[in-house]
């Protein structure tokens, strides 16, 4: 881009409201591929993943009726997996659907995550301890922007393990590239020449033809956002070296039309530009709204065309996954650290509201993220989960 020691103030609670299940959206589970269908029948976590959208849409639901709960830029989709690490920075990462909404949708997003993950790894009865964790690293986030939390101990781990060769890295990228027809990888080429025009005006650094296509192709990996339309692109760099070529994923956002509670925004990814910005610690060299000319030649209607935008990958980049985590205290670090950097995050004119509107709504939180756990599990279990 204080330590607070809260009185626990529980809200009112809300007449009892009839419960559901959260299941996938139709039209994006119809894209699903069929080994992701088996994991998310195996794997609960995964399920979550998959259904942001329907959770999130049942959070400003079941939220809609809480006072002075401020309207801030979210991360959108913060959860356990999506805390990452790069040889420079860690923290949360992923800002695919950061929006402006109430400040609720990522502290129970995070808090189910949180839920789900020790039921997984056999760590359900350290719940609510997590749970405070990374509520309190949320309130020292707000009242301390300036905070920085002590680099988590799997980081350092991660970071010690042996990174791949260049020459490797770059071929494992390759092999993710999924075949283009003709068509589309024409337009792609045309669309990264004027893609270079506009960045180049402000970094001056970058050499000509530092966008040249070398090789590209769809991306077909994910879970949220299996869904959107992917391209990963290996492009020529600073010079003609092969041993300099930089990777380039270009997205088609996500549309977020229709979640209530969220502020529509004129153009789709400048919201996720500015979420990275504004909350990200992690920082790409190439960061920006993509040409939508992209895929003029798909034979696709120009009114059919979303925003797309554009980054650069690091090498170093590394995931945490619920796999990757030694123990609880793993865990227990990396909910801190999200809570600071989502709290840290705040503009200051909602730091004072923010503040005061988690005290008041902590155990509101803790039962409703308990309940839409509930409801996403019985989903689950209708879906096939096992």
């Amino acid at each position: 881009m204080l330590a607070a020691v809260c009185l626990v103030v529980v809200a009112a609670q809300p007449p009892a409201r009839a419960r559901g299940q959260l299941r996938p959206h139709p039209a994006t589970l119809e894209r699903a591929p069929a080994d992701l269908i088996d994991r998310l029948r195996e794997n609960p976590f995964t399920y979550f993943r998959f259904i942001n959208r329907a959770w999130t849409m049942r959070v400003c639901e079941v939220f809609a009726d809480a006072p002075d709960v401020p309207i801030v830029r979210l991360h959108g989709d913060a959860h356990v997996e999506q805390f990452a690490l790069t040889k420079d920075a860690w923290g949360l990462d992923d800002f695919d659907d950061s929006a402006r909404g109430p400040a609720v949708v990522d502290l129970v997003r995070y808090l189910g995550s949180i839920d789900l993950a020790t039921r997984q790894r056999g760590w359900a009865r350290d719940r609510d301890r997590l749970w405070d964790r990374f509520l309190d690293g949320y309130r020292r986030g707000l009242a301390d922007p300036a905070y920085r939390p002590p680099q988590p101990g799997l980081v350092r781990e991660l970071r010690r393990q042996s990174p791949a060769t260049r020459a490797l890295y770059l071929a494992w990228a390759e092999n993710l590239m999924q075949p283009m027809e003709e068509g589309p990888l024409k337009s792609l080429a045309d669309a990264m020449a004027a893609f270079e025009n506009f960045v180049r005006r402000e970094r001056s650094d970058l050499a000509p033809g530092y966008f040249a296509v070398v090789r590209a192709g769809w991306l077909r990996i994910g879970v949220g956002s299996v869904g959107i339309r992917k391209v990963l692109i290996r492009v020529q760099g600073q010079t003609a070296d092969p041993a300099d070529d930089q990777l380039i994923e270009a997205k088609e956002v996500a549309n977020l039309n229709g979640i209530g509670c969220l502020e529509p925004a004129a153009q789709q990814a400048v919201r996720v530009i500015a979420g990275t910005q504004q909350l990200g610690r992690l920082r790409h060299d190439i960061l920006a709204v993509g040409p939508t000319v992209l895929m003029a030649a798909a034979g696709e209607r120009a009114e059919d065309w979303l925003d797309w935008w554009i980054s650069s990958w690091e090498p170093s980049y590394h995931e945490v996954h619920l796999s990757d985590l030694r123990s609880v205290n793993d865990l227990a670090d990396i909910a801190f650290d999200s809570g600071v950097q989502l709290g840290a995050g705040k503009v200051d004119s909602v730091r004072t509201q923010a503040l005061s509107s988690v005290v008041k709504l902590d155990g509101r939180l803790r039962k409703e993220t308990a309940a839409i756990v509930g409801e996403l599990l019985e989903g689950w279990r209708e879906f096939g989960g096992r």
